[in-house]
């Protein structure tokens, strides 16, 4: 079964994923991860029963607050370091030679863990798109061939050694059907600056999904977004 978005997104070709150009050492991070993971607090995310069905956890790095259970979102307040970076010295220097490269600063960035097993449902980040000077950015970290993931009709599967950039404006979901967990570092930035190798095809391929976004946004919300909420509201969830 395909959804009314998937449909229309493959009909016009709209491309949502970017692979970006930035060196670092993954295995480091992901032991500095491993080797702290009982010392973190990892929280649901506080969309519960709305966009996943309880195995989405996450910890923050840099937050709002500074602390690492701290997962709101605010677009255009900069984030500091939370108290648990002192177990991530790499990590951190990672984070800090991105900031400068991308001459960028820091939105929220944290750990994103989905259980065997589990999903995080059909949603849209309305502002998470350089069309409003925000960029997201996925560092996998451990991966299974049986999660998978859509970007409107665009199913990715990133492997772990890599840094990608999606337009998640636009509606997206995960499924996890293996049996390990799949674990990403995902790093917001407030304007960066040349985060594209190719800048010019990227701006192209922005124009073409910004026209055809006008289409696809209302058909989201009329199919799903806004059935979804009814729904809730009559079965008082």
């Amino acid at each position: 079964m395909f959804w009314p978005w998937e449909i229309i997104s493959k009909i016009f070709s709209l491309n949502f994923t970017y692979k970006i150009d930035f060196n670092f050492d993954y295995q480091k991070i992901l032991r500095e991860y491993n080797e702290a993971k009982n010392k973190l607090s990892k929280i649901n995310h506080p969309s519960i029963g709305i966009d996943h069905d309880g195995g989405w956890e996450v910890v923050a790095l840099y937050s709002e607050t500074g602390d690492a259970a701290s997962v709101g979102k605010k677009v255009d307040i900069i984030t500091k370091p939370t108290e648990i970076i002192k177990y991530f010295s790499y990590t951190h220097e990672v984070i800090k030679e991105l900031l400068k490269k991308f001459d960028c600063q820091p939105r929220r960035i944290r750990f994103s863990t989905l259980k065997a097993k589990k999903k995080i449902n059909w949603h849209r980040d309305w502002d998470e798109s350089m069309e409003y000077g925000n960029s997201r950015l996925h560092l996998p970290l451990v991966v299974n061939d049986e999660c998978k993931s859509n970007l409107c009709h665009e199913s990715y599967q990133w492997s772990p050694g890599g840094l990608f950039y999606g337009d998640y404006s636009f509606p997206h979901q995960i499924i996890n059907h293996g049996i390990d967990e799949r674990l990403h570092l995902i790093i917001d930035l407030k304007d960066p600056k040349n985060l594209f190798s190719d800048t010019e095809k990227f701006h192209v391929e922005e124009s073409k999904r910004k026209k055809y976004k006008k289409i696809i946004i209302p058909i989201f919300n009329i199919f799903y977004k806004y059935p979804k909420k009814i729904f809730r509201l009559l079965t008082f969830r």
